[in-house]
């Protein structure tokens, strides 16, 4: 997981400087509701999305990928977009936010996705009006198919009432994206604990120091969706908004609360893993340097024996010259000093419980 990849406008340009991305492709899909009629359209050109807004249907207009800057800013001269939201729709990598005027808002989320076990963030975009949501994302995933599923099958309450909730519908499933990746990271975990226990790999803690920063970014990501969702609670002025999705958005801020808790409770785990890795290292090598001392410890006494003897001073000289040197069992004297000596130095070790 990347740790900065946001595009950005050069140091000195003026606010609302669009930065084109290298690679434009892009769809657009348009589906426009009411209670009892929905049409979807595949739309090729976002200018052309302006003719379906001028009525008193719900309109939804999704753009997958990335739109060119010409045609984002002739889709935002019809509909009223200024010019800093196109930036931030363009400008991957923004943090999680809302910008709430009267008779819109705009919204920014952070979408969490574990693509064969790489976690990526894509960003979302909402601009909403009374009867209008545009939605912006930016990476190949499609993260809405549940929600178009509903409309089209006319499931639940959301057919039945305007942009807003429609919008929190969308904001709800971009958030509920993070429940797979706590699961993935929850078996991750778990895997990493149970080859702890057989193994001493020293890559298993660049594994888990991975896991550990990417559980932190995507904290990092989360954690800003409360406060988009705390400010939208907090909005009594909003034209857009109805008190009935104020009431489903305090669902959103629950599951925002539950995947920061969980990411928090993971990113501990993480370091009590690391913590037990480098324990159970310096326990094995506790070990080693304790069998080291004791194997050198008790061969002291008798090296100490052997180098005594090893003088060789000749006794034919003078009788204090090691006398014993010429005793008939004298070597095996030795042997046996050298046998009790050992012998009871590990009773001495065994005692004090040190083996």
């Amino acid at each position: 997981m990347k740790l900065f990849n946001k595009q950005y406008s050069q140091p000195g340009t003026k606010p609302g400087t669009i930065s084109q991305s290298d690679v434009v492709n892009y769809t657009v899909s348009l589906i426009d509701y009411n209670k009892t009629d929905i049409e979807d359209h595949t739309v090729l050109e976002l200018a052309t999305c302006r003719d379906f807004i001028a009525n008193t249907n719900v309109t939804w207009i999704h753009v997958q990928g990335n739109p060119s800057a010409e045609a984002m800013i002739t889709l935002a001269k019809g509909l009223n977009i200024h010019e800093l939201h196109i930036e931030d729709i363009l400008n991957n990598g923004q943090r999680p936010k809302v910008e709430l005027n009267e008779d819109q808002i705009f919204i920014i989320l952070n979408l969490p996705l574990s693509d064969k076990g790489v976690t990526k963030i894509e960003q979302v975009s909402l601009f909403i009006t009374k009867n209008t949501l545009i939605s912006f994302c930016s990476g190949a995933f499609m993260p809405f198919e549940n929600v178009i599923d509903r409309l089209m099958a006319n499931v639940g309450i959301i057919r039945k009432l305007p942009a807003d909730y429609l919008m929190y519908s969308l904001i709800d499933t971009t958030i509920d994206y993070g429940f797979p990746l706590l699961e993935a990271y929850a078996e991750t975990i778990q895997t990493i604990e149970d080859e702890l226990l057989n193994t001493k790999d020293r890559a298993i803690l660049t594994r888990i120091h991975a896991l550990r920063k990417e559980v932190l970014l995507v904290r990092r990501r989360i954690w800003p969706h409360r406060d988009l969702i705390g400010d939208i609670l907090r909005e009594e002025e909003n034209s857009v908004i109805s008190k009935n999705t104020i009431l489903h958005m305090k669902d959103c801020y629950d599951h925002v609360e539950s995947i920061k808790d969980t990411l928090e409770s993971y990113h501990e785990m993480t370091q009590g893993l690391m913590e037990f890795y480098l324990t159970s290292v310096n326990l094995k090598l506790n070990d080693v340097i304790k069998f080291l001392t004791i194997f050198t410890t008790v061969f002291i006494p008798p090296t100490f024996i052997v180098g005594v003897y090893g003088m060789n001073f000749d006794s034919s000289i003078s009788p204090f010259n090691m006398p014993e040197l010429g005793w008939k069992y004298g070597y095996l004297g030795v042997l046996g000093l050298m046998a009790i000596s050992i012998t009871g130095m590990l009773m001495f070790f065994k005692k004090r419980r040190w083996i």
